[in-house]
């Protein structure tokens, strides 16, 4: 992401002890400035309760919405939904340490805002699955024909050229001599 440009950016200086809410709407464009070609477009809602003590901030992260990604089955767009909470602490102190946790950042006391991009980028990401295909009987018709024409094609081509096809009639009792 374009290190100078930052979306959610929670202001710590000067914030006073107890509850803060901050909101934030996010679109395709915030995937785009981390180099996400996956995601074309997005309509999520993030919303950051922050509390904050002398030593340590609370943060609940709660982002909701959808992605819209290309179905891995017929390459139409798929819309999935996004509807994650996510804590997070926030430590401060000059020891350069790194955190035991994934929930856990260690920031220096002299630090002015809270950077959130990473971490809401890297949650919505790691909800979505692994093979994104619409549900069953809803993807492109024309395109899972095409598909099923090809696949027939290919295992026809594949048995053409099989010295060992003729075993397959062998073993089915098929034998024509």
């Amino acid at each position: 992401m374009d290190e100078n440009v930052s979306l959610i950016e929670i202001p710590i200086t000067g914030m006073s002890s107890g509850k803060h809410g901050f909101d934030y709407e996010l679109d395709g464009s915030f995937f785009k400035a981390f180099g996400n070609q996956d995601i074309k477009d997005a309509s999520i809602s993030v919303h950051v309760e922050v509390e904050k003590e002398s030593l340590y901030l609370g943060v609940e992260c709660s982002m909701t919405g959808e992605v819209v990604v290309e179905c891995d089955r017929c390459l139409d767009d798929l819309s999935l939904d996004v509807d994650i909470v996510k804590n997070l602490t926030v430590k401060f102190t000059r020891v350069e340490e790194e955190p035991e946790d994934d929930e856990i950042i260690i920031l220096d006391k002299g630090e002015s805002v809270l950077d959130l991009d990473q971490f809401v980028y890297d949650h919505i990401c790691l909800s979505l699955p692994l093979q994104k295909v619409h549900p069953e009987g809803q993807c492109n018709a024309q395109m899972l024909a095409k598909l099923s024409e090809l696949n027939g094609a290919l295992h026809e081509d594949k048995d053409e050229g099989n010295p060992f096809s003729g075993l397959k009639d062998l073993l089915d009792g098929n034998d024509d001599k």
